[in-house]
């Protein structure tokens, strides 16, 4: 099998959800291609459609009635608006790949190669079957108006939300968020802290995700007495050589920055709770894994639904402010009741480590 991976915005999140899938391809046999929302516009892009397609394109619904309505959505002078320029790029570079690519499988990340993908199959004949699959526990609106073969979701529980929202139930699967399969821990918690010269008694907050790792973590440090918890963070910018925010944190005994060099997975075994942004594929890899879990705030509205998600079935914390979410966490960490309930709540939760899963369902129709 050959599939298309269709991702919208450069984000942590659909890159590791992607990942994800090309792995459990990989280990089917199967080839897979990832292609972004940028790199489908073609190369040297200027930097004014860059910007349209990231801030306005990716973020618009209904974004390829621009296409449909043609010169409608011409702007005064008969010069068409950046966005639409924009779509017409990237219909044709997807068109193109669609014909040539001899793909038996679509699988959008986004609404914007969803909607993309339904306007395209009104004006070429290709034979994938497409699919869209949702990244966040939300129901995106606007969603119904496409046209694909089956809507991948992240939880039974959603079921309902998107039949509601107009998506025949047949086509509703709910197949789980892919998670990459090396993000699984792999170690014993004493080892891993061990090898990462972390103590042993102290509780340890994983810091893996945050719109602001340097303010997550000062939070924390704000609200701590002493040196009670460990904070591990994964540094924004890599950790290059004379990082600016590994030198921020230097010295600090408090605070390790996960080197690049140590594997996500070690972190991960070592902490007791996670504290992030609620991406859907950490989000899931914390249920999964059974680690405690902590939601900064965020500021987009789909992960803002995975926390609620989460939040109201007991599976994770969330406050009202970064201040208020970092307390949670230490709160958490230090408290062994608190921790033992909400893994027992995770066990519970029929969460399901989907990429294998996805597979399966494109190859034999069964999850």
């Amino acid at each position: 099998m050959r599939t298309l991976i269709l991702t919208g915005p450069e984000s942590e999140d659909q890159k590791a959800i992607s990942r994800a899938l090309k792995q459990a391809f990989t280990a089917r046999g199967d080839s897979c291609l990832v292609a972004g929302a940028l790199a489908l516009l073609g190369q040297h892009v200027p930097l004014s459609q860059a910007r349209a397609m990231e801030q306005e394109a990716l973020k618009t619904p209904r974004a390829f009635a621009f296409l449909s309505a043609g010169s409608s959505f011409l702007r005064e002078h008969k010069r068409r608006s950046l966005v639409y320029e924009v779509n017409a790029k990237y219909a044709e570079h997807l068109a193109t790949l669609l014909r040539e690519g001899e793909f038996d499988a679509v699988l959008c990340l986004h609404r914007y190669p969803a909607e993309a993908v339904s306007f395209l199959r009104k004006t070429i004949t290709f034979s994938a079957r497409c699919c869209y699959l949702s990244c966040d526990y939300a129901c995106v609106p606007f969603l119904e108006e496409t046209t694909l073969d089956h809507y991948l979701i992240p939880h039974e529980e959603l079921t309902s939300a998107y039949e509601k929202r107009g998506i025949p139930v047949k086509k509703i699967v709910p197949a789980g968020i892919p998670v990459p399969g090396d993000w699984f821990p792999t170690e014993e918690k004493a080892d891993a802290r061990a090898l990462l010269n972390l103590p042993q008694a102290t509780p340890c907050i994983l810091v893996p995700f945050a719109e602001d790792a340097a303010s997550a973590v000062s939070a924390i440090l704000l609200q701590m007495k002493g040196d009670e918890v460990r904070i591990c963070v994964l540094a924004p910018d890599g950790a290059p050589p004379k990082s600016p925010f590994v030198a921020r944190f230097a010295g600090d005994v408090r605070v390790s920055v996960l080197a690049p060099e140590d594997p996500f997975s070690r972190y991960l075994a070592a902490c007791d709770v996670i504290f992030t942004l609620p991406s859907g594929a950490v989000t899931t890899l914390a249920a999964l894994s059974g680690k405690p879990l902590v939601h900064l705030p965020s500021s987009d509205v789909w992960q803002r639904q995975t926390a609620q998600f989460f939040s109201s079935r007991g599976l994770s914390l969330a406050g009202n402010g970064e201040s208020e979410s970092a307390l949670l966490a230490l709160t958490l960490a230090k408290d062994e009741t608190l921790k033992s309930d909400m893994r027992n709540k995770m066990q519970l939760s029929r969460m399901q480590s989907a990429a294998p899963r996805v597979v399966r369902f494109l190859h034999e129709g069964r999850l």
